[in-house]
């Protein structure tokens, strides 16, 4: 065996290897909510679990979609370790009372899982971003090693953070982030790079750079031109990938040349028999085309007639082709002429449509004024006082959330806050047509680039909570406006502080 098969093999084990790891430790998933692999329930045990797991596995499709496997991993193992031991106890008949009691402290350990993911997406956002692009890149395959180191440290900053020291899971997080960069650049290369890389090594091997040194360097040359490209710019990869398409190529025919000189060395070639070799694919494209051709003064004559043969194929075509598109416009023509007078009838359906509407329209008018009373009552009724202020702008409900608040200078949110958050996302449950805006707000205070580069952190922190928990269905998105919209006087701290707030803006469907 080669020393190139060999390290294909290794490779190919290695990332066999990490697969295997990443699936058997949880790393990029929950595990599965199903009893025992090969094991049946009677039909009394599969009651049983109908009845008593129904909660717990919501739960789990919850921290499913949180990659609470990744985000809060303690927590989540726990639970899956008391969840594991009410489905033995379920199998070997050990009673009901064992089996919740199981159950409850599977669903403590998921509850701290599910807040400690939702806190987890606004601490480790760019990490989790960096995580994602190298999961993309298939890092896990193409760079295993270093996928692997880069997990571990996510792993380390994610149980600091289920610890709570949050400024050290964050820098932790850091850490994390800087490898699973290096990793991603590392899977983007080998993934473009592959096959140049491979079949350069198949060259080498077969000592190509003695028959054919100018067409090897150059493969070299281009696959090293790639690697600083994607040095520089990792995501703009279409010349990286066109010029890695031509490394392979370039490669490939090395090889080909190598073959080739040394079958023709090996025979005794002359170099006669060079150039009527060379001539034969020239004259069978000639003879497809019906055309004559001689060699007398070389390739390029013949060439030229060949080309010349296929322009003038090629006008004939598209002289076809502009009558086609020709009749094609007439044929447009005649359909719009059609259209305008259909147009005009419709015109007349409409007007008479609107004589019977105008009827209806003031009914429609007090169904609206009832639905905005009912609805303003509704997100007053989740909402006390205390907490924030809910009234009509316009159309809109405006949920102003002066009892949320944050650290000076930063944009995390506190865990005492999420149950407020958990109202709001009942709020927003009340308009499931509706569109949802999260805007955040300073005071004067600093500097204007400051301030809105913080508000509009805060609102995208408060928008990640609420769509981690609320679901995928719901539009929301977040807007800063720094200090450019204070609803009290920034002379005074009282005034300041009602300007640094958080605003929910629902725009529900009837509002349109």
């Amino acid at each position: 065996m080669d020393t190139y098969t060999l390290l294909n093999k290794v490779a190919s084990v290695s990332a066999i290897l990490s697969l295997f790891l990443i699936t058997s430790f949880g790393i990029g998933g929950c595990g599965s909510s199903e009893p025992v692999t090969g094991t049946t329930l009677s039909q009394e045990q599969q009651n049983i679990r109908n009845e008593l797991f129904q909660e717990v596995d919501s739960k789990l499709e919850t921290l499913k979609s949180l990659d609470a496997s990744v985000l809060s991993p303690g927590n989540y193992e726990t639970g899956m370790e008391h969840y594991r031991m009410a489905e033995q106890h379920l199998i070997r008949n050990r009673g009901v009372d064992r089996i919740e009691s199981a159950l409850q402290q599977a669903m403590s350990a998921f509850s701290r899982a599910e807040e400690t993911s939702n806190l987890a997406e606004v601490t480790f956002r760019s990490a989790i971003e960096a995580r994602n692009n190298a999961l993309d890149a298939k890092a896990p395959v193409f760079s295993s090693e270093n996928w692997l180191r880069a997990e571990s440290q996510f792993r380390t900053a994610a149980e600091s953070l289920e610890a709570g020291n949050v400024n050290r899971a964050r820098n932790q997080s850091q850490a994390a982030e800087d490898q699973y960069r290096v990793v991603e650049l590392e899977a983007i290369k080998a993934n473009y790079l592959e096959d140049a890389r491979e079949t350069l090594q198949e060259a080498e091997a077969e000592q190509a750079q003695r028959n054919a040194p100018k067409t090897f360097a150059q493969a070299r040359a281009e696959i090293e031109n790639v690697e600083q490209m994607l040095n520089e710019d990792r995501y703009d990869t279409q010349e990286a990938g066109r010029l890695a398409e031509q490394a392979a190529y370039r490669a490939s025919y090395a090889r080909y040349l190598n073959h080739e000189i040394t079958r023709l060395r090996s025979q005794n070639a002359t170099f006669e028999d060079l150039f009527l070799e060379a001539e034969k694919p020239v004259a069978r494209i000639a003879e497809s085309l019906d055309v004559d051709v001689r060699f007398d003064s070389g390739l390029e004559a013949p060439a030229e007639i060949i080309v010349d043969e296929l322009n003038s194929r090629f006008a004939d075509k598209e002289a076809s082709l502009a009558a086609a598109q020709q009749q094609i416009e007439n044929l447009r023509m005649e359909n719009e002429n059609q259209a305008a007078q259909i147009s005009e009838k419709q015109s007349e359906i409409t007007l008479l449509r609107s004589q019977v509407d105008d009827k209806g329209d003031l009914a429609s008018r007090l169904e609206v004024q009832r639905k905005r009373d009912e609805a303003i009552q509704n997100v007053r009724n989740l909402i006390p006082p205390n907490d924030g202020d809910v009234f009509l702008d316009g159309n809109n409900v405006l949920i102003r959330l002066h009892g949320l608040t944050f650290p000076v200078g930063q944009s995390t949110i506190e865990p005492q806050f999420f149950d407020l958050l958990r109202r709001v996302q009942d709020a927003i449950r009340l308009f499931p047509d509706g569109r949802v805006a999260i805007e955040g707000h300073t005071d004067s205070r600093g500097s204007l680039e400051l301030n809105q580069r913080l508000s509009e952190e805060r609102a995208d922190a408060v928008t990640q909570y609420i769509r981690a928990n609320i679901g995928t269905e719901f539009p929301l998105r977040s807007v800063g406006f720094g200090p450019e919209r204070p609803v009290a006087s920034n002379e005074t701290e009282v005034g300041r502080a009602r300007n640094r707030r958080i605003d929910v803006v629902i725009t529900p469907a009837w509002a349109d």
